[in-house]
């Protein structure tokens, strides 16, 4: 879920870069209305008050991100990365985030929901919702990025993902039928995660 938080960051800044104010607030939102509630229990069994300081902190980058003002906004984003980082480094530790069953887990995750957001933003060959799909394109981009970072926890076959959610990714930036990510998603997950999803 702090994967995805990030990828909403993310989008929310390509979208200030480009001027987009709407998209960028819309992702900035996401994961207040997306994922705070799912995590908050996770949450307070670190800490008590994290669940609201990460409602705070992400309410005031939702208004950060209204201003007209680029580099406060990216230095607000990388504060925000930093805390959810420090989140993660006090809700999992390092030995579970560099267990390459965890990594794999959440690179399945993470390209599971790339893939749904991509179909819902697809219709006959067009984009009929650019949030979803600038969602999708993040999960991707973190998905590449947790595989990429960890390298030194997997064996040489589960290295392969790596190429394959590359894959993934350039087939959602050519736009290719939603169904055949789906259909390749399925297969990496049949291998992560064995029978349970043959």
């Amino acid at each position: 879920y702090l994967e995805q938080m990030i990828g909403h960051l993310d989008a929310s800044i390509l979208n200030v870069q480009i001027n987009n104010r709407v998209l960028a607030v819309a992702h900035a939102l996401h994961p207040i209305e997306e994922i705070v509630d799912v995590i908050n229990s996770r949450l307070i069994q670190t800490n008590e008050t994290l669940p609201k300081d990460f409602s705070n902190r992400l309410n005031k980058y939702v208004q950060t991100v209204k201003s007209d003002d680029l580099d406060k906004i990216i230095i607000e984003k990388m504060e925000l990365e930093k805390f959810l980082n420090n989140a993660l480094d006090k809700t999992i530790s390092l030995e579970k985030r560099t267990n390459r069953d965890h990594i794999l887990n959440v690179t399945a995750d993470l390209i599971t929901i790339a893939s749904e957001e991509y179909t819902e933003s697809m219709s006959q060959g067009k984009i009929i919702n650019f949030l979803e799909y600038q969602d999708g394109q993040q999960f991707f981009k973190r998905a590449l990025i947790l595989l990429n970072t960890s390298q030194t926890y997997l064996s040489d076959n589960d290295k392969n993902y790596l190429t394959e959610v590359k894959e993934l990714q350039k087939g959602m930036n050519s736009k290719i039928d939603p169904s055949e990510i789906d259909m390749n998603v399925k297969d990496i997950l049949c291998e992560i995660k064995q029978s349970f999803y043959c």
